[in-house]
């Protein structure tokens, strides 16, 4: 049986350390991590085959003994197996899982304004603490080392709350940000390619599964150190009572930020004018959206405020927004001459789009010239009165070239003698 234990065990080395975990890889890079992976492998494989000849010899010895606390060789040999195997499992999570199946993900279309950390490295190191504190948790109660923290009696139950108890919940809510991870931003990028969903529907989407992995997690990890979740549930809904009155405008931003996600009538990227102020969506949250004002000062609005409320979404259907500016010319001056100005000027200004053109009408006969409009498209919502100034700036200089003048307001004063001539005294 020791001899068949270690023919798998050789076996299992050379037939594993060189399988080809990577596609397309830089070759030093390949190098590194196939070295790292024979390394994490060969000790799993030798600290397992001695635990197994161990347990098949029926052999174990104490090392150390004190007071009713003693450590063994089948011990030592099952945490050394314990840890290298961890090791392992960890390198094959963090780069054949998550680092391969990153790199393979089918990106998305639009991702101008996301700010979400994608980064695999975040992933992994979330791996790396979930498998050391398996291992924690593990040696805890190996040694006899899982201390209890909390023991009281409510309602003639024992409530007890282990160290261990607290590892697992910690494990679980780190796995939950791992899954969060591996759905946002490798699975669903398949779906946002296919449907050529903007990056709005994808936070939408995003958002969802968070919040439903997160309450799972969190109800998982709490069911974890509460032995009895019927105590939760029951002090739960005697708060929830108290805490629903005095939070109801809380409550409606909450659910005003669900509308919006379902919905999708204000989507992250979309540019809103809300009290005199535009401002781009930078995240809705579960109870306030921030949203950026031109000046680059953040704004945060309750999300109520954006369901209930009339808002302008410049940017709901389309990000193509018509822009105008007027200007005044003496009177006299060629009218087709100014129209062929404005549409040059409006040619020749940055960020205005050539498709939709450009057109001039003219509105009205003014007290002092003529008034022309000239109606432009752009994309720079945020930044549209510099696209007016540089309008206007080519406007004036075109103007300059042509002897074109733009009129100021002027006033005839009429004054009329009657002949009659006013006695002033002094």
């Amino acid at each position: 049986m020791c001899t068949l234990v270690l023919l798998v065990a050789i076996y299992s080395y050379y037939r594993l350390s060189n399988y080809d975990f990577f596609d397309n890889q830089d070759k030093k890079v390949y190098r590194l991590q196939q070295k790292s992976f024979k390394i994490k492998l060969a000790l799993t494989l030798f600290f397992v085959s001695i635990l197994l000849i161990l347990r098949v010899l029926n052999f174990d010895m104490f090392i150390y003994d004190y007071q009713n606390f003693g450590i063994t060789i089948n011990q030592i040999i099952e945490v050394f197996a314990l840890f290298s195997s961890a090791l392992l499992a960890d390198w094959l999570i963090s780069h054949v899982v998550i680092k391969n199946k990153f790199r393979k993900r089918e990106i998305p279309l639009r991702t101008t304004f996301s700010h979400e950390n994608t980064n695999e490295q975040k992933a992994t190191k979330l791996v790396r603490y979930i498998v050391y504190l398996y291992i924690l948790q593990v040696l805890l109660k190996k040694l006899d080392l899982d201390y209890i923290l909390i023991q009281r009696e409510i309602n003639k139950e024992i409530f007890t709350v282990h160290l261990s108890d607290l590892i697992v919940a910690f494990m679980i809510l780190m796995g939950a940000r791992i899954i969060v991870w591996f759905i946002t931003q490798v699975t669903l990028f398949r779906m946002y390619r296919s449907k050529d969903m903007d990056e709005g529907i994808q936070y939408a989407i995003n958002q969802l599964v968070m919040y439903v992995v997160y309450v799972m997690a969190f109800l998982f990890a709490l069911d974890r150190v509460v032995s009895d979740m019927s105590i939760i549930y029951g002090g739960a809904a005697a708060l929830l009572v108290g805490v629903g009155l005095g939070l109801q405008q809380t409550f409606n931003d909450f659910f005003s930020g669900l509308v919006l996600l379902f919905e999708r009538t204000v989507m992250v990227g979309d540019i809103l004018e809300i009290d005199g102020k535009v401002g781009r969506v930078l995240k809705i949250g579960l109870r306030a959206s921030r949203i950026e004002t031109r000046d680059s000062v953040s704004m945060l609005v309750p999300n109520s405020k954006l369901v209930n409320q009339s808002v302008v979404n410049w940017t709901h259907y389309d990000n193509i927004v018509r822009f105008q500016v007027d200007v005044n010319v003496a009177y006299g001056t060629d009218a087709n001459q100014v129209k062929m100005i404005l549409l040059e000027a409006a040619g020749n200004a940055e960020d205005v789009l050539k498709i939709p053109d450009a057109f001039v009408r003219l509105n009205d006969f003014g007290d002092n010239g003529i008034l022309f409009t000239v109606y432009f498209f752009t994309t720079q919502v945020m930044t549209a009165e510099n696209v007016k100034s540089n309008v206007r700036f080519e406007i004036d200089k075109l103007f300059h070239q042509n002897n074109i003048t733009i009129p100021f307001p002027q006033r005839d004063l009429r004054i009329i003698d009657s002949g009659q001539k006013t006695l002033i005294n002094p």
